[in-house]
């Protein structure tokens, strides 16, 4: 049986200065009809990715684009065709954008209370487009309770809070030397909002993902959770507008965050860290690998910072995550 060639898919995600976002209603003769998506469409043959952009939104829209950056790649299995869905962020062109194609089009505002109502509009192809219009770039892991116990960690990661650079995803990961004692994660997570950040809890593997937490929080598989947590529960908890994260170091684990489409993933450890001595990391080329086989924003992991930001966007990925980066 012959393979079925990877299509390329260039799709202009066009925000207004205002932070609105277009998108178009599928005609009816398309695939995917009557549901919304960003416009754009296949690159022909020897055709560079820009090119093809401005032909399809030209095409499809009326505009002629003068600013986009290449934002995501993402790899999407439909049954019948496999795609690799390109989105540029396109932030000025020339033109109102008119259907040109006979589909309905709108601006609508998108950002972090928004995002459940997109993702519940578009194909589930789109989910990690949509996330990457939204999510901050940097993911900040909090660094392990001390000696001196949790009260006091606790009060050092509230007073952190501020000075770290809002928007940043952070991840809540006491670690398990809190022992038996109930960790507060509610309080926690309202801490880390208040302080204009995304909050994740990340309980040790001994102890459960804790229930009725404000929707605005987000749910982190660690590799224990990640290969046990079934399909419906993610789907709940994504339901109920919870980000769902997974931590990924190989391709077994990658293919089980895709099976379960969590919002986000961190691979690690990309080089060898002060936490984990003597634990080679699985390098840009193994990185790259992952990054390019993933259907969600990919956060680089272990022994990288700030600085390293565009090596990760060369190689694929989305930001990038740490503990001592950030802390």
């Amino acid at each position: 049986m012959t393979a079925t060639p990877r299509i390329d898919i260039v799709l202009g995600l066009l925000r207004q200065p205002d932070g609105r976002v277009w998108t178009e209603v599928r005609p009816d003769d398309k695939h995917l009809a009557g549901m919304r998506a960003f416009p754009g469409g296949k690159r022909r043959p020897e055709e560079t990715l820009r090119a093809a952009l401005d032909r399809e939104l030209a095409e499809e829209i009326g505009i002629r684009v003068r600013r986009a950056r290449r934002l995501i790649t993402l790899d999407w299995d439909y049954p019948d065709r496999h795609l690799r869905l390109i989105g540029f962020e396109v932030t000025d062109w020339l033109g109102q954008p008119r259907s040109a194609e006979g589909q309905a089009l709108a601006a609508e505002p998108l950002g972090r209370d928004d995002r459940g109502e997109w993702l519940a509009a578009m194909p589930p192809a789109n989910r990690g487009l949509i996330n990457a219009l939204v999510l901050p770039r940097c993911l900040a892991i909090t660094p392990p309770v001390g000696a001196d116990g949790f009260v006091a960690w606790q009060a050092r990661v509230e007073s952190q809070l501020r000075s770290l650079p809002a928007p940043m995803l952070v991840n809540l990961r006491p670690g398990a030397s809190v022992g038996a004692m109930e960790v507060p994660w509610p309080a926690l997570a309202r801490a880390v909002l208040a302080a204009g950040h995304w909050p994740l809890v990340n309980p040790s593997t001994e102890r459960p993902l804790p229930e009725g937490l404000d929707p605005r929080v987000g749910l982190h598989l660690n590799h224990a959770r990640l290969t046990s947590v079934s399909v419906a529960k993610v789907r709940e908890w994504q339901a109920s507008g919870h980000l769902v994260t997974a931590a990924v170091h190989d391709r077994a684990t990658l293919d089980r965050a895709v099976e379960l489409t969590v919002d986000l993933v961190t691979v690690s450890p990309v080089r060898e860290t002060g936490t984990h001595p003597g634990v080679p990391g699985i390098g840009w080329s193994a990185f790259a690998e992952l990054a390019a086989a993933a259907s969600m924003p990919v956060y680089a992991l272990g022994g990288v910072a700030t600085d390293d930001l565009p090596r990760i966007w060369r190689r694929g990925g989305f930001g990038v995550a740490g503990i001592s980066a950030f802390w």
